[in-house]
């Protein structure tokens, strides 16, 4: 979990400079937007928190920590294909959109501090792999 988060907030915080790209170049602030462009920014963010969901998906498999996993891997899914889905409408050239994403984004990070709990405490249940 903590592990999950640590990435997760390098994630938002490199996404953060995307709508202020421009005030970062008036003031001369060297952000990794400015470096190498909000498309790409756009696009490791999104490949940082996938490996998050898919790492917690792994983990969910293999873990003996008492947890209800359909629930933790069920989750994590379903939170990794609805950043998927709404990462596809962002237009980068309009901040209103990127500002909208970044705090979906946010709200992800949200979400987690609640459904982990919920997949402790609700009754475990394992899956058998083998």
């Amino acid at each position: 979990m903590t592990l999950f988060i640590l990435v997760f907030t390098v994630a938002i915080a490199v996404f953060k400079d995307v709508p202020d790209m421009e005030g970062d170049r008036q003031f001369k602030i060297q952000t990794l937007t400015l470096q190498i462009g909000k498309q790409n920014v756009f696009v490791g963010t999104l490949i940082l928190l996938t490996i998050c969901y898919v790492a917690m998906v792994v983990w969910g498999l293999w873990t003996v920590f008492p947890l209800n996993i359909p629930v933790f891997i069920g989750s994590h899914l379903l939170l990794l294909f609805l950043l998927w889905g709404r990462s596809r409408g962002v237009n980068l050239e309009d901040k209103g959109e990127i500002a909208s994403f970044y705090q979906f984004i946010w709200k992800l990070f949200f979400l987690e501090y609640l459904l982990y709990p919920l997949a402790v405490w609700l009754p475990a249940f394992k899956l058998s792999i083998f």
